[in-house]
Order: structure tokens, then sequence, then C-alpha cells
């Protein structure tokens, strides 16, 4: 198992280890136990590695990087215990980051792993199911390699990258195929096919802003317990809302990301029903070139054929439904501003507690 732990530099040029990021390798393919975790582990299942599968021996059983991957996990935490910290990893790597940052409650983003859903402990799968969003597993549409064990963990965004028919399929599980911005962030193709990864992506980093706050309440939690005398009554109420506030706008950005792509997806059935009333009328006037305007109408009104039934009615019923994914998003802002509202009272109610938020 090939791993390392590793953290931020701040602007300072400073090593800042309140976030630390466990990088877990992809497969050797010249390590004989990089291929067996391959075959033994990912495919079969097994956290144990049978050195002699072939001739079995009693004592031929090994710990598999299942197993040291966490062991290495444990350190780090042992070691960084006030940090925050996250897991990476591409292919086998990803696999192991994965299941690690299940265990341990922690967020992951990696690239063409297969899942490891099926050596996932019943309490880690739980939490995935309540926690959706942490982990982030971005899958070559055309990855054989990373695209196997489904999606037990939900990790999955599946990304078309535009690279065509390849005769080796190790192309498309490359790492290098993936491209990213000058901050960081991944480039998904703007194509027809991910259209749902991109909406995908942008939930993501909504979870990771979400995390990013209450990581910062929970510092700020410690320094209202350093000021002596416990938290009092006004910063616990400080810290509850701010919880709620961080949870409010988490809730509403993801739902103005998803509900973006939702009306997107309504429009285009309006402008579909439109052209499809045009292309059945052009062709009713083909059709009927001897029969008047008002004619036509009613020979497609006899067969169920109207503008009305067509058009109308189902844009009206599209448009119901985009004014109420606009409605909800408004409930969103007025419950956002009712807490900020009432975090600023207690601040000026409270000038102790103003002068400790800074």
């Amino acid at each position: 198992m090939q791993a390392m732990a590793v953290a931020p530099i701040d602007k300072h040029g400073k090593v800042d280890t309140m976030e630390v990021i466990i990088a877990y390798a992809g497969t050797n393919f010249s390590d004989t136990k990089d291929r067996a975790t391959d075959l033994q582990t990912v495919i079969q299942g097994n956290k144990k590695l049978d050195l002699s599968p072939m001739h079995p021996i009693k004592e031929s059983k090994i710990d598999g990087q299942a197993i040291s991957a966490q062991k290495f996990a444990d350190e780090v935490k042992a070691k960084y215990s006030n940090s925050v910290i996250t897991t990476t990893g591409h292919s086998l790597g990803e696999y192991l980051a994965l299941m690690i940052a299940a265990e341990n409650k922690w967020r992951n983003i990696g690239f063409n792993g297969p899942d490891p859903s099926d050596v996932l402990t019943n309490e880690a799968k739980k939490w995935i199911k309540a926690n959706p969003g942490m982990l982030t597993n971005y899958r070559n549409r055309g990855d054989a390699i990373g695209n196997f064990g489904g999606n037990g963990t939900g990790a999955e965004i599946k990304v078309s990258m535009e690279m065509g028919t390849h005769l080796n399929p190790v192309d498309y599980h490359q790492l290098s195929k993936w491209a990213f911005d000058k901050n960081g962030k991944l480039k998904i193709p703007n194509n027809e096919y991910n259209q749902e990864a991109i909406i995908q992506q942008a939930e993501r980093y909504v979870m990771t802003e979400y995390i990013s706050k209450l990581y910062n309440l929970e510092i700020m939690q410690k320094k209202f317990q350093a000021s002596g005398g416990g938290i009092s009554t006004n910063e616990q109420i400080y810290l509850d809302d701010s919880r709620a506030l961080t949870a409010v706008e988490t809730a509403m950005a993801e739902f103005k990301a998803v509900t973006a792509y939702v009306i997107k997806v309504y429009q285009e059935g309006m402008d579909k029903v439109e052209k499809i009333w045009k292309e059945t009328l052009q062709e009713a006037r083909r059709v009927g070139d001897m029969l008047t305007e008002s004619e036509i109408l009613v020979e497609l009104e006899n067969v169920g054929c109207t503008e009305k039934l067509l058009v109308i009615e189902p844009c009206e019923a599209y448009q119901k439904k985009i004014n109420k994914v606009k409605q909800m998003g408004t409930q969103f802002d007025h419950l956002s501003n009712e807490i900020k509202q009432s975090i600023e009272a207690l601040k000026q109610k409270d000038q102790e507690l103003a002068q400790q938020l800074g």
C-alpha cells in the first residue's frame, strides 16, 4: 500500500495542518501484492490476501491493502487529531480512499475508482446513506476498470470525456485524461451527456462549503469555551443560529443548482411540444393542400390533435411547475434572512459576544 498525508501551504509559506489530505496510490502492475489486491480485494471482496491461492497454506494470508490503508489513516488521525481529514486517490487508490472516508466519516474526492461497497461495514453504509454528497468518485464513461463494482456508495459522477473510440481500453482509465482549471476545479466537457454530471459537481462543491462553515463554527465554539466560564446562553444561541444558517444556505445553494437544471428540462419540454405542433401543422398542410386553414384545423381536431391539447395545456402545466420551483427558492431566501436578522440582533444586544466575534 502506498499513501501519503499532505497539507496545504498558506500565503506565508507555512504548512497549514488544519486540513490534511490522505492520498492513496493506484495499482503498480509490477507489484505482486498490488495485483493480488486488485483480484482478491477489489473483485472478490477479501480484506486479507492469500499469497499462495493455488497452494493454500495455513499461514499464507496477510493483511491486505484495505487493512494497511486503515492503519495508516489511524496514524494520521492520531497525529492530527484537530485537523479536518479528507481522502483522495486514483484507481485502486480511490477504491481505498472511498473505503477509508466512509469508515471514518470523512469527505472524499477521487478518480476512476471501483466501488468498495462490498468491503464496507454496516455502520459505514448507514453513514453514506445519511450523508449523500460526502464521497465523490469521478469516472470516465468509457473506463471499464474504474466503473467496476457498481455505485453502491453513491459517489459516482460519470463523465463523457469525448475521447472517441480507442483500441486500448486503458486509455480511458488514465488519470492524465482529466483536466483542471487554474483553481483546481475539474473541467467537465459541456456536452449533452454531461448535464447531470455538471449539476452533481455543483452539488458536491456546495457540500464542501457546508463542511467548511461547520468546521469554522467548531473553532468558534472552542474560542468561546476558552474565554472562561463555559459557553453563555447567548453564545449557544449564536452557535445554534449559525449552524441553522449554514444548513439553510447550503440547502438553498444545492436546491438552486438542482432547480436550474430542472427548469431547463421543463423549458426544453415546452419548446419540444411547440416544435411538435408546428411540424404536425406543416405536415397537415402538405397533405391537405386543397383544404383551407380552418378545415385543416377541424380535421386535426377530429383526431384529437389541437394546439390546446398539444401545446397550451402542457405548457401551462410546465409553467406551473417552474413557478412552484421558484417559489420554493424564495422560501429558502426568506428563512435565511430571518436567521441572519436574529444573529445580528443578538450581536447588538450582547456587546461582549460581538467583540469575541471580532
